[in-house]
């Protein structure tokens, strides 16, 4: 009673299954899908070529599953954080924050996001359609939230902030990512979360909360 079981030697559990998974994304992170066979993955992980197929029915299932592990990773941890934390803005930055700092969990995963995920029309497709619509929803229901507890504005559109989100955190996270540039991932969003929630304007200018297009 009380000990930890081990993993099945077989299927997903697996030491060997994870280890496919993860030298496939580092594989690819460092010479691109399409110079990435299999058998350099193989080598990476250790295993024989054929071990692959064992677990995988190609190297496009070892990438997606890959990419579906790492969301289901970050959908888990919002969730649980999300238990204790529940005022709407805490929230945003909450989710902000672990989408930036995700290249220092698995900075070869945030390269593989932000080069094949940009290069290949499937893809962007299949990450579009599967993981961006669930982070796009889970953000508007952030804001509906707020929108409904009167902590955001009413007469903006959740879905048009959702993606505002997303955008900057993303092009914020490419420029670490392949700028090496360091940022203080509080204080950075921080800084997202004020100019979402307030804008750029001075509070002189900032009128009744309507824009007004320059002349």
């Amino acid at each position: 009673m009380g000990e930890r079981p081990e993993p099945p030697a077989t299927g997903g559990g697996s030491e060997k299954y994870q280890k496919i998974l993860d030298a496939a994304v580092e594989v690819i992170a460092e010479r691109g899908y399409f110079n990435s066979p299999v058998s350099a993955i193989a080598k990476r992980a250790g295993v024989a070529d054929g071990t692959i197929y064992l677990y995988f029915k190609s190297k496009d299932d070892v990438l997606r599953t890959a990419i579906d592990s790492t969301f289901a990773k970050f959908y888990a941890q919002i969730e649980q954080r999300f238990e204790t934390l529940t005022d709407p803005r805490e929230q945003l930055e909450y989710i902000a924050e672990v989408h930036l700092t995700s290249h220092q969990v698995n900075r070869s995963m945030a390269v593989l996001m932000q080069t094949e995920m940009r290069q290949s029309a499937k893809f962007i497709a299949e990450f579009s359609h599967h993981h961006l619509v669930k982070y796009i929803q889970v953000v508007r229901e952030v804001i509906r939230r707020g929108q409904q507890q009167g902590v955001f504005r009413q007469d903006v559109s959740d879905g048009v902030v959702a993606h505002c989100l997303f955008g900057a955190i993303d092009e914020l996270l490419s420029s670490a990512v392949f700028t090496e540039r360091v940022y203080d991932p509080r204080a950075t969003v921080r800084q997202v979360m004020d100019i979402l929630m307030n804008g750029i304007a001075t509070s002189d200018d900032a009128g009744d909360g309507e824009y007004i297009p320059a002349s």
